[in-house]
């Protein structure tokens, strides 16, 4: 009997270990957090149960990038991260120059950079396309930091087969991609969902998610609190574990009505009823 508790006690540990590593971060999107001061955003996200904020802008804040990076240290909270991107021209690209300086700042930082690109598919080109996000990462190679092409209807890169065919064309480590559920469902809701993820595997690094309408159009019915919509979040989570993702996990929020710390709220409960983690 003295043997069996403490082989016992090692199985209890090991289980319990292995549902913390199996855990995916989550984050809420900074357009959803909607306080005045980084410290209030702090204290509710915390409150709340989240593990940080993402999808974040750089000019949208009460502090410039290096304190909010140290409230969110001091707060045991994490900036996942920000929201930045570029537009394909003609001849060539341009971007905010902003975005080559907080790559300096984040140096070294476990921060992502949700990198989308704008332009037309008449108009542009994969080459032109991938000569915009090599020149993004490898400044952010610079500083240890990793990207995710950031599917967005009405943009160049506006599914995920086309952030992976470009992913794959930049030839650069620290370029990856990410999936949101409501820009899939705006663009390409009939592509097959398992097939595409299992392609874009090797390159998933982060996923977004919300509430959401199947067979809806409007971004009022594609991004709703996590526990409004009828789209099986359950299945899409499931699907998402046989793949083995390892990423973060982000609730999109953008231009959902009413009380923010209330949406918040309804969604970490409705995630947290999904018995995922």
């Amino acid at each position: 009997m003295k043997t069996i508790f403490p082989i016992l006690l090692l199985i209890t540990s090991f289980v319990h270990l292995s549902a913390k590593t199996d855990t995916w971060p989550v984050f809420a999107f900074q357009n959803g957090v909607h306080f005045k001061t980084v410290k209030e955003r702090i204290k509710i996200l915390k409150e709340l149960g989240y593990d940080g904020i993402g999808s974040a802008k750089l000019s949208q804040s009460d502090l410039p990038l290096p304190q909010r990076l140290k409230l969110y240290d001091d707060a045991g909270l994490k900036l996942f991260s920000f929201y930045v991107g570029g537009k394909l021209g003609p001849k060539g690209h341009s971007y905010s120059k902003e975005i080559s300086q907080a790559i300096k700042e984040l140096k070294g930082r476990d921060t992502i950079l949700e990198l989308f690109v704008q332009g037309s598919k008449k108009a542009n080109t994969d080459e032109q396309a991938v000569a915009f996000v090599r020149e993004i990462a490898d400044q952010a190679k610079e500083s240890d930091l990793r990207i995710v092409l950031y599917p967005h209807a009405g943009n160049y890169v506006d599914t995920l087969g086309s952030a992976v065919r470009v992913a794959r064309k930049c030839e650069r480590e620290n370029v990856g991609v990410m999936f949101n559920l409501c820009h899939y469902l705006k663009v390409e809701p009939k592509t097959d969902l398992k097939a595409a993820l299992t392609e874009a595997k090797p390159l998933l690094w982060q996923v977004s998610t919300c509430g959401a309408e199947k067979g809806g159009n409007s971004w009022g019915q594609l991004i709703q609190t996590l526990d409004r919509g009828s789209y099986d979040q359950k299945a899409l989570f499931q699907m998402l574990r046989e793949l083995g993702f390892k990423g973060n996990v982000g609730f999109q929020c953008y231009a959902i009505r009413g009380d923010s710390r209330d949406n918040l709220k309804r969604s970490i409960g409705a995630w947290d009823k999904l018995s995922l983690k």
